[in-house]
């Protein structure tokens, strides 16, 4: 059995997890751009007219007292409440997680392996499965190590699958492990007729 409650990250009977070092650097790296840019990138137009203010308040401080010293420490306490407002008044940084895998095409690209990766789902997998029912997410978890496809393919072949099963079960309830067996036939044929499996056996 697998656990998929309450739409955490499911995880596989056998605790197995997909260890494609190149493609998991890849979603890592798509993580901390999306992180970067949502974080923003150059200084914020409030806190430069705020820096402008107080400049040309220190100024005027201090040419009015003939202070610099009394100017500085004006300056810098009132640095330090402005930044200390700023910081609470501003929203927390949030991330899209629906564009974080952009550059591979989305998460339902991946190789349906990755329906079980934490990181994967921390970039927008929990989002692609959210209209996906817990049944169909429990029955792909247990066939997504030896799908040969992408995530996608193996949701499509889930309920191409479930169709067909309950077109033959004669009104009978079909129950997920009845799925699984038959869906585990038609994964078993395609790799059977993949064609690298015809090169091996034709040397």
């Amino acid at each position: 059995m697998t656990s998929a409650s309450e739409r955490g990250v499911p995880v596989r009977a056998d605790l197995w997890r997909p260890d494609d070092e190149v493609l998991n650097s890849v979603i890592a790296k798509c993580l901390a751009e999306a992180q970067t840019k949502a974080g923003g990138e150059g200084g914020s137009p409030v806190l430069i007219a705020g820096g402008l203010i107080l400049s040309a308040l220190g100024l005027t401080v201090a040419l009015g007292t003939g202070k610099p010293l009394l100017a500085f420490a004006v300056v810098a306490a009132l640095a330090v409440v402005g930044i200390a407002y700023v910081a609470m008044k501003s929203a927390p940084v949030t991330v899209d997680r629906t564009q974080v895998l952009t550059l591979t095409g989305g998460p339902g690209f991946l190789p349906a392996g990755y329906l079980v990766y934490p990181p994967a789902w921390q970039a927008g997998m929990e989002e692609y499965v959210s209209t996906v029912s817990d049944r169909h997410l429990r029955i792909a978890v247990r066939l997504c190590r030896e799908y040969p496809g992408s995530v996608c393919d193996l949701l499509r072949m889930v309920r191409r699958t479930e169709r067909y099963v309950d077109a033959h079960a004669h009104g009978k309830a079909v129950t997920e492990n009845e799925v699984v067996r038959a869906a585990t036939r038609i994964i078993k044929e395609q790799m059977a007729q993949s064609p690298t499996r015809v090169l091996t056996k034709a040397k």
